[in-house]
Formats: C-alpha cells, structure tokens, sequence
C-alpha cells in the first residue's frame, strides 16, 4: 500500500483532470487491475475542461493602499477580461443567509466576497452572475486557518449560465480585511482552460451469477490544483488497489466492479459521466461504495448515505462487526461519487474520514495533503472492513434492504442532480 501510495504522489505527484499526471495515475491502474486478474479491464474517455494554467493576483487596500495577499482560482472559473485586474469596492455577503437580500443589481461593478459555501441553488447562481460583479472572491468558512485551499466550480453551471471571475483567499486574511474595514480590492486571474480528457478506470472479478445485480466499489484518481493528493483521493486508489488483490482471486456469487473515477474534483463528472453513459445499466447495479479521503491518521469515520435506513442500519452494523465505527450522514450530498447512482435509486455510500466537526480535513485541497499527514494503519483498517463488507454482499443472493432512498432525501436528490449534473432518473 505504501508502494501504490508513493508511485501516486512522488513519481506521479499532481492529477489534474485532463493531464498527464491524471492519465499516468489511470495507466497505473490499468496495469495493477490486470497484475490483480480483473477481467474487462479498460479505460473510459470522456471529454473534460482541463485546467493548463492559472493565476491569480489579489490586492486588498483602502484609499491609494493596497497589500497583495495570497489567493488562488477556482478551477474552471474564467478570467478577468483581457487578462487585466480589476478593481472595485467590496461588498460582503455572508452565505447563505443573506444571498437573497444581496444578490441585487447594485453589486455591478463590485468584488463580492462571498463567505461561506458558493451558491448549490442555480437560481441564486444565475441571481449572481446577472448582477455582474467585477469579481467574486470565495471565503471557505469551514477552514479557519491562514493558507489558501483550491477548489473548482460547477462545469455545468459555467457552460449553462456563464460564472464571473472567481478567486479565493484565506479565512484569515478575510478576517483581518474585514476587521480593519478595507473598503476596496484588485483582482486579476490569467486562467488558461483547455478541452481535456479524462476517463474512468473498470475492472471486475466475475460473479458465479452474472445476472444477479453488481457491487460497485469506486474512488477517484484526479486532485485539486497545487498538491498531490494523499489522502484525496490516493487514499481511495491505493484501498481500491489493495481490494483488486484481496477480492480478485475469489469467485463470488455476485460480480464485484472496480471503478477509479477521474474529474471528481470538478464535481464528480467522471461518475456521472458513468453512470450517463451506463444509464440503462443503473439496474443492474446493486449498491455502490465510494472511498474518498478515509486515511488522516487521527479523526472519525463517516457513511454518506444514499438509501434506506435500512440499507445504513446494515452498513453501521457490519461495519461494526469488523472493528470500525462508524457516524451515518444521510442528507443528499452530490460532493463524491456515489451521488450520481443515487440518482438511479442504486442503494449507494460514500466512505470518508474527516477530522474536523464540519466534515471537511484541516489539509483539504492544499499542500499539506501529503504523505506525512495519512495513515496506512487506518486505511488499512478502511480497506479490511469495506473488503468484508463488499465480500459479504457479493456473496448474498439476497440482501437485507431495499433498493431505492429514503422518502426524505428523494427530493432533494432530484433537485440536485438536475441542477448541478443535468441528470434525471
């Protein structure tokens, strides 16, 4: 596991989606899925906005004073006309409480900062982008601390509805701007977007029932900008790796498909993208895992459930029996890969680790995402119980909960996947 994890982050490092390093991360796949004796092991294209270059520069001041301070871009956000700054007064909107008294047309011409979660409803964001802002800057308020984290915005919502300029800073320079009452900011981004492609890596090891419906395991192979993304997702690579060469010599009654995503950074379009192009399959697929970020050395495991109570109840229960508890999450959160099957009614469940009360990592998508800050006793934990778990189900003709949501989250769900993926069951 140390090996994968080192080829991953140290030869590979950075996995864009579009890139080489992506595509050297799938070819890496490929040939330990075959080592592992996967079968149906290939690679799936699909077209994607590849980030070749970006650059921001932010000034905040008063008066004629202005201090450069360090931001980033959000990937797939356009640049500043001409590549030239602009400069506007500052105009703060705590999110969302306050999106729908402030998204007016008085903020033309302003650098808005938004503080808090970029707008998830496509009325609020289509609000925004009409206002015309000279640019936006984005606060992560879960992240407190004094280094920019990167982070992209919705594909989908930049080619349907157009997205200003958006850049983020850190939560503590926010602090100390509005604290002092800067009044004013200059914001320039030189983004360099190009049509890329990435691609979904499967593999499966062949059930004694092929009819019966498949387990899915998945995880992602791309990363954020700027770091080389040890615990999101090489984590998840280097368990789904490690469950090729446990699960690969079995003959399971049910047959059990690997799937390494890549472009989940911009929102999961490698999985949805799957599940787009495998729409009239979404009945056969049974149930779907996802491990995203499950290997930070000292935090707390949670389900992002997609299903039944029942369908967690047996999840938090078998999970428990092989020695790892686990906190059930069950809102709709179409942040990871097993979001798009749940739009299908696939019984469906994202395996992370945070070690922060907001759910996030204190190193997410930064350059402390590295080697020295993940844990390969606790991945390997991870990996033996979801192996279990994954076994268990593969070996069952019949399974102790239904297919489907819950009532709560069906709504919801659907609301979501139109509006950020254009998907609908």
């Amino acid at each position: 596991m140390q090996a994968h994890w080192l080829e991953l982050c140290t030869r590979i490092g950075e996995r864009r989606a579009g890139t080489a390093g992506e595509a050297a991360a799938a070819d890496y796949l490929l040939d330990h899925f075959r080592q592992a004796g996967l079968q149906g092991v290939c690679a799936e294209p699909f077209a994607c906005v590849s980030v070749a270059s970006a650059e921001a520069e932010v000034a905040l001041g008063e008066g004629a004073l202005f201090q450069t301070v360090p931001s980033r871009v959000l990937a797939g956000s356009p640049g500043t006309p001409g590549a030239g700054a602009v400069e506007g007064e500052l105009e703060w909107v705590e999110m969302p409480e306050q999106a729908e008294r402030l998204f007016k047309p008085r903020l033309k011409g302003k650098v808005v900062v938004l503080f808090g979660p970029m707008p998830t409803r496509a009325d609020l964001h289509q609000r925004l982008v009409q206002c015309r802002p000279a640019a936006v800057i984005h606060v992560d308020d879960r992240l407190p601390f004094d280094w920019v984290k990167d982070d992209g915005v919705y594909p989908a919502w930049v080619k349907r509805y157009g997205m200003p300029p958006t850049v983020t800073i850190a939560y503590r320079t926010a602090w100390e701007a509005r604290k002092s009452g800067l009044r004013r900011a200059r914001v320039r981004a030189v983004v360099d977007l190009k049509q890329g492609a990435s691609q979904n890596v499967v593999g499966e090891i062949a059930g004694r029932q092929p009819e019966l419906p498949v387990v899915l395991v998945g995880a992602h192979h791309d990363t954020q900008c700027h770091n080389t993304g040890a615990d999101d997702n090489a984590s998840g690579v280097v368990a789904l790796l490690e469950l090729a060469v446990l699960l690969g010599p079995t003959r399971p009654l049910r047959t059990v498909r690997l799937v390494s995503f890549g472009a989940e950074e911009q929102l999961s379009v490698g999985s949805a993208c799957y599940v787009a192009a495998h729409k009239k399959e979404m009945a056969t697929v049974g149930v779907a895992l996802n491990l995203d970020s499950v290997s930070s050395p000292l935090g707390h495991h949670w389900l992002f459930r997609a299903g039944t109570k029942e369908f967690g109840n047996w999840l938090l229960g078998r999970l428990a029996e092989e020695g790892l508890e686990a906190v059930e999450q069950a809102a709709p959160m179409p942040f990871a890969d097993h979001f798009p099957f749940s739009v299908f009614g696939v019984p469906s469940v994202s395996f992370i680790r945070p070690n922060m009360s907001n759910g996030l990592r204190w190193q997410h998508h930064s350059a402390h995402d590295r080697l020295d800050n993940v844990s390969v006793v606790e991945l390997s934990r991870v990996v033996r119980a979801v192996g279990a778990l994954a076994g268990d189900l593969a070996a069952k003709p019949r399974w102790p909960f239904a297919r489907g949501l819950a009532p709560d989250q069906r709504a919801e769900t659907a609301r979501l996947a139109r509006e950020l993926f254009g998907l609908r069951a």
